[in-house]
């Protein structure tokens, strides 16, 4: 009964903090634009950025969600971000990370208030393939808009790491930005893949080193195999070092 309330409670304060948030969209728009001097769609990212982190501290999954930075709070100006991926809520926590920030995704951009407002701010879909996509991160990146990638393409089921496509590590290599691991604790367990109530928990993000890529005359293939194999050893080293990790269910 008390997960039932809390969901009640979550949803509810989830819809009117949305709607309101939509309507006072221009005026924050237009206190970006002027203050920040950025443009139009890096003012909706830097929105959206911001109801992320407002959703994350106002309605939080039952306990405020930690940030800690491997190498202090000194992030690259830009770079393209990749995280394991258990959860629709996800994206929000990025939120708590202070970069303006682009997403490659695909299922959020069928939800119709969503998908115009990612539109809008210059989002890759990924279900248009990769040349797509990559055309969008490059614009976004030469922005000076960082990117995040899901290196799975998908939501992990089981906890465990599926295997990694080559697009991040090919947009690293090829622009020489680099990768920012992004460790996702408990989000998991909040909400599953096929889940509609929270469980409410414990949310933990674990910024990691920022590696750069190999960017010289060698072979571009192997470039990227390395930069995958590396990246994802780092995830899997810091899962494996808080696989007790656990949420503190309220109900």
């Amino acid at each position: 009964m008390l997960k039932l309330l809390w969901n009640v409670y979550f949803w509810l304060v989830f819809v009117i903090l949305t709607v309101t948030g939509l309507f006072l969209l221009p005026v924050v728009l237009l206190l970006i634009v002027f203050i920040r001097k950025c443009s139009p769609d890096g003012a909706l990212r830097r929105a959206i950025r911001l109801y992320g982190w407002i959703l994350t501290r106002v309605v939080p999954f039952g306990a405020p969600v930690e940030v800690e930075y491997k190498s202090g709070e000194r992030l690259p100006s830009t770079a393209i971000f990749v995280a394991n991926h258990n959860s629709a809520i996800d994206p929000y926590l990025f939120g708590t990370i202070p970069v303006e920030n682009g997403f490659v995704t695909s299922w959020p951009f069928r939800i119709p208030v969503y998908g115009f407002f990612m539109r809008l701010a210059g989002y890759a879909d990924a279900r248009k393939g990769w040349d797509s996509v990559r055309e969008k991160c490059i614009k976004l990146l030469n922005a000076g808009c960082s990117v995040t990638i899901w290196p799975e393409g998908h939501r992990s089921c089981d906890f465990q790491l599926g295997r990694f496509k080559n697009g991040a590590f090919s947009l690293s290599v090829d622009t020489g930005r680099p990768i920012v691991p992004v460790c996702i604790l408990g989000s998991g367990s909040v909400l599953p893949p096929g889940h509609m109530l929270m469980t409410p928990g414990r949310v933990r993000l674990i910024v990691l080193d920022p590696v750069y890529p190999e960017c010289g005359g060698g072979d571009r293939g192997e470039a990227v195999r390395n930069l995958r194999r590396r990246i994802r050893g780092m995830l899997e080293a810091e899962l494996s070092e808080n696989k007790h990790f656990r949420i503190h269910a309220v109900g």
